[in-house]
């Protein structure tokens, strides 16, 4: 239970509001330290570090901060539809997680908040003349932190929804979804057998509403299965989508649960609107090769993108050479790997349908593809073998020109082994 509460806290910091609310809160703390503090300041300091001067920072501090975090949120506003419009209409969801933007609307925010509430207690004649100097030193620090901020708002806004910060974003997205799942096949769950079935019979958990499988708490569903003494299935993989009424998980085995019991082991398998980059390594791959696939329309034409991409694909691909864990930690709860064949085809294989008659893109796909077979892992180098053919076969079929042809034609006899 506590490693489900862990990771559903890192999730929640990655919202926006969760920031904001923080800073907001040690704005109200600074405020609170004036007063307790100001007892300690020594009677007539206020007059020699001219703590007087308050009263003209706090109404100029307050105006500005308005000010700023309305163009602020118009720039990040702007960049979500940037990264929408011409990367990809799903890459807006991880710039929505960027932590310096967070950072930088939260501080201008809490020092708004700070300055607004500090007129409000000054004018209550809430500060004394020794809480009037502890009230200049912290907004003093509020300033220079404001300074700090708006210096690491413009560095970072000179790339903010551009083409490569977004794909670098995918990117690292995509290589965290398959590092955690190259290590942990069924996510710290013991590993039903590719092409079998959950056992029938027993308790069924079905879903409530239509939508996706967002994410698995394979921890918690361990505690639901611990506590009925009984082992969970789950039926359905994340990013798949449900009906009201399907199956979500078969509970086999144990005491009878509750309907509490199993309104939690729903609650663990839950349902959104649309896919999410959480546990989803398949979505993660797609929507990155979304960028490539996008660069190929002939609205766009721009193969050197699709390129880059196919080389990020490969450098993401990389991570499935990595060794599995020895056993699993929910030894209660069973559910089934995710199909390497399908991220080979949502990735590489989409680009290499949009490629058309782009001979760079072709050359890219087989040479990247290629460089997964060196990587020493057997099933890794049998999955891109199968999709460098694939590919050929489907290119071959596109180039028209005969040198075009041969050059190609050598690319695709690279061999794509695993030695």
């Amino acid at each position: 239970m506590f490693s489900t509460f862990l990771r559903w806290l890192r999730q929640q910091t990655r919202r926006i509001h969760v920031r904001v609310i923080l800073v907001a809160v040690l704005a109200l703390m600074a405020l609170g330290v004036a007063t307790v503090i100001g007892p300690l300041i020594p009677a007539g300091l206020a007059g020699l570090v001219g703590a007087e001067a308050v009263d003209a920072i706090l109404p100029v501090l307050a105006s500005s901060m308005l000010a700023v975090v309305t163009f602020s949120l118009t720039i990040m506003v702007t960049g979500f539809s940037r990264a929408e419009g011409q990367w990809s209409p799903r890459s807006h969801r991880l710039l929505q997680e960027d932590k310096t933007t967070h950072s930088v609307l939260a501080t201008f925010l809490g020092a708004f908040l700070y300055a607004l509430l500090a007129m409000i207690l000054r004018a209550a004649d809430l500060f004394g003349e020794r809480e009037l100097v502890v009230l200049f030193i912290t907004t003093v620090g509020v300033a220079l932190w404001i300074v700090v901020t708006i210096i690491r708002w413009i560095i970072h806004l000179d790339s903010y929804g551009s083409l490569g910060y977004t794909a670098d974003l995918l990117e690292a997205r995509a290589r965290i979804a398959l590092e955690e799942m190259a290590r942990r096949p069924a996510q710290g769950a013991r590993v039903m057998a590719e092409g079998s079935t959950p056992p029938k019979g027993g308790v069924t958990v079905v879903a409530t509403r239509a939508g996706y499988v967002t994410q698995v708490f394979e921890g918690a569903l361990q505690d639901s299965a611990a506590f009925l003494g009984a082992e969970i299935f789950v039926v359905q993989p994340v990013g798949a989508f449900v009906q009201p009424g399907e199956v979500l998980a078969r509970v086999i085995g144990g005491q009878s649960a509750s309907e509490e019991v199993l309104a939690a082991i729903r609650a663990a398998i839950p349902v959104g609107p649309a896919r999410t980059f959480e546990m989803d390594p398949i979505h993660a791959v797609a929507t990155l090769a979304e960028v490539a696939t996008r660069a190929l329309s002939p609205g766009v034409n721009d193969p050197n993108t699709a390129v880059d991409v196919t080389y990020r694909l490969a450098r993401v691909m990389g991570a499935l050479a990595l060794e599995p864990e020895d056993s699993p930690r929910c030894e209660r709860v069973w559910m089934m790997p995710v199909d390497r064949s399908r991220l080979f085809e949502v990735g590489f294989g989409a680009v290499a349908r949009y490629a058309g008659g782009a001979l760079e893109v072709h050359l890219a796909l087989q040479d990247a593809l290629g460089s997964l077979g060196r990587l020493g892992n057997a099933r890794l180098a049998d999955a891109a073998r199968k999709a460098a053919a694939d590919h050929a076969r489907r290119a071959m079929a596109e180039m028209e020109d005969e040198t075009d042809r041969a050059r190609l034609e050598a690319a695709c006899l690279s061999p794509v082994s695993g030695s």
